[in-house]
């Protein structure tokens, strides 16, 4: 059990590459903008670990985070200005008076939900080929919508996690972001398989 193959080891050796990784994401947004090329690169890492590699982190989220800068930093904004201007949408629509209010709402609700469960699998396409933004955001889109149940579980997983961290902060700090990667990673991969990415 101890041994350096053991179960111990293997476990220790997880837990200081799962915290190590989301340290290493938190401090590259401290400056905010940088928040999405290291987003790009924290996926990347985690891309390797799924696919049964053993990189050195800091050098491969390195490498990763000047790699995917130029596209993550064009789609970035692009993603968070759709999700405020949803936030406004919602904010205005609570704020009329007229009959079709909630049929508005609900629509507004699909879309956000549409948008976000394609963004889920933004990232994991970015690390795993190369696609233009066009095509990234295409293929994003049918991956959210191809074989539902994976999105679905991915998704309670995160929320989750969530619940986790607002109970335990320790885990926000050290593993929220890296753990939530992998798992996402872990679930995209499996559509990747029998998904027709073009």
């Amino acid at each position: 059990m101890f041994k350096v193959d053991g179960l111990v080891h293997r476990v220790c050796t997880w837990i200081y590459r799962f915290s190590y990784l989301n340290l290493l994401f938190l401090v590259s947004c401290l400056p905010i903008i940088t928040i999405f090329p290291a987003a790009a690169a924290l996926f990347g890492v985690v891309r390797q670990w799924v696919k049964k590699n053993d990189p050195p982190v800091f050098t491969t989220y390195k490498l990763l985070f000047v790699e995917n800068f130029k596209q993550s930093m064009i789609l970035g904004p692009v993603v968070t200005g759709l999700f405020m201007l949803i936030f406004a949408d919602f904010y205005f629509i609570s704020r009329m008076q007229i009959g079709i209010k909630e049929i508005l709402f609900i629509c507004l609700l699909m879309i956000s939900f549409f948008l976000f469960i394609s963004v889920l699998y933004l990232l994991p396409l970015m690390v795993s080929g190369y696609y233009s933004s066009k095509q990234l955001v295409k293929n994003a889109f049918q991956l959210a919508i191809f074989k539902p149940f994976i999105t679905l579980v991915n998704l309670l997983t995160i929320i989750g996690l969530i619940f986790i961290s607002l109970r335990f902060s320790f885990f926000l700090v050290f593993f929220f972001f890296s753990v939530s990667a992998f798992i996402t990673y872990w679930f995209s991969e499996k559509k990747f398989i029998h998904a027709t990415i073009t």
